[in-house]
């Protein structure tokens, strides 16, 4: 068994998970929309801005060893070494932090530095990137990220075995007793000794005395950036913190606010709230955004009608079906093959969880819970395995290589408390605080069972942890986020941003977890002009309107038989919208070949190519009485994906399909059913 997970804070960072990657926001239609009006006024003056010390950081980098970063080589990577407990002179151990810098390509403003890794746990220089910034940014910024201490190229501290095994057990687990949860004796006792036995184990796979691990805590990575700063010689500098990184950027404000020029909180956390607190707000927030989205998909007729008319029953239906008996079924192979699994209800939890930070992964949980409803748990498993990140053939944990299980843990159990007491003491409380939010309504519930594992982290306080309201004396901030986050809810950016001394809250309604970078011009406009030129917002509040604010434009689920549509094309146009939302071909880098199995037999497999993509069927039938054998290609620049093949089923033929996104076009060319076809529209 396995404590329920809080979710981490930004599990959209790994560029596929977070089912929804930043390629994906770069490719958001932008909508220009007029703000709302401001509740009050900002101040009419803007100070100057201070010239920086340095015109140029490529010398400070030559001098600190810099090199190409191997994994992000447009940025140089230095490495600097900083205290293990910043705070005691006496204690004089170091380790070392990598930092990416990506010089600034005009006149220098100084450096803009990314308190960006989702989690705690995602890792900045792997996933640094400058595409989704102004030019105007980089031209003035050197951008900086980084790896924060014990992860990526600072030093990794992982128990990948002990991880994978306590999240399977979690995962796999099948609850027949009671209500869904911890509620019965043998449970509580079983989730008591199961967390301990994967602390014990987590701490001696990670290999260093456990009170060293106490040293790995957001404190002490603020202070690194403060070592940063010295090492570079800026007096000051611009911090963007998103999701967890909130939590860094907050902790350096109220240290060193005389050395911030500016502060962008995106996704913001609230430090004030103790963990059990936290994580009622979070489960609040899942389950908001959940609720949101399958009334979204009511008012939708197409994804209404998928449902049976009402989303919401839908998916409370398939809750309470995997929560009295999990769901056995077949799951088509890469090979080809088949293989019997079992669908549980945390599978469910975690699953949904995990579509719910953007626009895009909303429909498509919704296309899955839609195929569930109809009696197919096979899409949903889909997502799982992106989610959850295993291997479908054998159930394996792959992990994500941008992210550690580890540092998660370790960090949120270093930073937080839940409740007070004796451990134990504090587990009791924890599991009689659980049972509130126990079973499947509230539909995202659980998350405060962390604090079982935080009470037996060797790093957990001893006493509650508090932390004073930000007020950040002297520091424009900006507060961004959306009433529709599901990890760091609105109301936790909205509490912090009216404690600022000078903040200004920028907001979307509905929107996504983290609302700068997707192209919409509100916010990134209000953000370039307070970088570029240190304009702020003209409101201390401004309320963004973005064209579908709470799901991308639903997507019909196929038919069950090639029969029910009217004509072939209609047909492959369904087709080619299954094969673009079925999770594997989505959240692929095409670095290399990979496959999957046709639901009702044969398999798809997609590559890299010269020109964008290649792509093969093998006797794949994604819906009854209609088999595709040939080959495809996606000419990225041509915007031109098409499709050749011979078909066998209901009907056969050799059939040419043609996707033209420069022109907004479909065609079909060929024969099927002894007729010439000639379609487009």
């Amino acid at each position: 068994m396995f404590y329920k997970k809080i979710l981490p804070a930004l599990v959209s960072l790994s560029l596929a998970m977070m089912a929804c990657s930043f390629a994906d926001r770069l490719i958001t239609p932008s909508t220009d929309v007029p703000q709302e009006p401001s509740t009050s006024e900002a101040p009419a003056n803007v100070p100057a801005r201070t010239p920086p010390a340095l015109s140029d950081i490529r010398p400070v980098l030559e001098k600190l060893g810099g090199q190409p970063c191997e994994e992000s080589p447009d940025f140089t990577c230095v490495t600097v070494q900083v205290p293990l407990n910043h705070f005691d002179s006496a204690n004089t151990e170091t380790l070392d932090v990598v930092f990416a810098v990506l010089p600034a390509s005009g006149e220098r403003y100084g450096m803009y530095v990314q308190a960006f890794p989702g989690g705690p746990g995602g890792e900045g220089v792997s996933t640094a990137t400058v595409s989704w910034f102004d030019e105007s940014i980089t031209e003035h910024y050197d951008v900086v990220y980084f790896d924060q201490r014990g992860l990526g190229l600072s030093g990794e501290l992982a128990c990948p075995t002990a991880y994978a095994k306590n999240f399977l057990d979690y995962l796999n687990y099948d609850d027949t007793a009671g209500l869904e949860g911890y509620d019965t004796p043998a449970e509580q006792q079983a989730l008591i000794a199961d967390t301990r036995t994967f602390v014990n184990d987590c701490v001696a796979e990670i290999g260093i005395d456990p009170a060293k691990l106490s040293f790995y805590g957001t404190n002490q990575v603020a202070e690194d950036l403060e070592t940063f700063r010295q090492v570079v010689g800026d007096d000051k500098f611009m911090l963007y913190g998103v999701s967890y990184g909130t939590a860094v950027a907050q902790t350096y404000a109220a240290s060193h606010p005389d050395h911030l020029m500016g502060l962008i909180l995106d996704g913001t956390i609230d430090l004030t709230l103790p963990g059990e607190a936290s994580a009622h707000s979070q489960e609040k927030g899942f389950d908001t955004v959940l609720v949101a989205a399958l009334q979204a998909c009511n008012a939708d007729p197409a994804c209404a009608a998928d449902m049976g008319g009402d989303a919401v029953a839908a998916y409370d239906k398939l809750a309470k079906t995997v929560s009295d008996t999990s769901v056995r079924y077949s799951f088509p192979l890469p090979s080809g093959k088949n293989i019997n699994r079992t669908f549980t209800f945390n599978q469910l939890e975690y699953a949904a969880s995990y579509q719910l930070y953007s626009r895009g992964d909303r429909m498509m949980l919704l296309r899955a819970l839609a195929y569930a409803n109809r009696g197919d748990i096979v899409p949903m498993a889909r997502l799982l395995d992106s989610a959850a990140s295993l291997d479908p053939a054998t159930g394996e944990y792959l992990g994500d290589p941008t992210f550690s299980d580890t540092m998660f843990d370790s960090v949120h159990c270093t930073d937080n408390t839940y409740f007070s007491g004796t451990p134990d003491e504090r587990i009791q409380k924890t599991i009689q605080d659980g049972q509130s939010s126990n079973g499947t309504v509230p539909r995202m519930d659980g998350s405060v069972y962390t604090g079982v594992m935080c009470a037996l982290w060797p790093s957990n306080p001893a006493a509650p942890v508090t932390a004073a309201p930000l007020r950040a004396e002297g520091v424009t901030t900006l507060v961004l986020n959306a009433t529709l986050d599901p990890a760091t809810p609105f109301d936790e950016g909205k509490a912090v941003s009216q404690n600022l001394a000078d903040g200004y809250h920028i907001y979307v309604e509905g929107g996504v977890h983290s609302i700068y970078g997707w192209g919409e011009s509100c916010p990134d406009d209000l953000v370039t002009d307070f970088l570029v030129n240190g304009n702020p917002p003209a409101q201390r509040e401004t309320v963004c309107q973005w064209e579908d604010p709470v799901i991308t434009p639903y997507v019909p689920i196929l038919a069950q038989k090639a029969s029910e549509y009217n004509d072939p094309l209609s047909l492959l146009i369904a087709i080619d919208d299954e094969i673009t939302y079925t999770p594997e071909y989505r959240d692929s880098s095409f670095t290399e070949e990979e496959s999957f199995g046709c639901r009702y037999g044969g398999t798809f497999t997609f590559g890299p190519s010269d020109a964008g993509e290649d792509l093969k069927f093998d006797n794949c039938s994604l819906l009854q009485g209609f088999t595709m054998t040939g080959t495809g290609s996606y000419d990225y620049d041509a915007g031109l994906f098409t499709l050749e093949m011979q078909v066998t089923g209901t009907q056969s033929g050799n059939l040419t399909y043609v996707r033209d996104d420069n022109a907004g076009t479909y065609s079909l060319k060929g024969t099927y059913g002894g007729q010439d076809i000639d379609l487009s529209q």
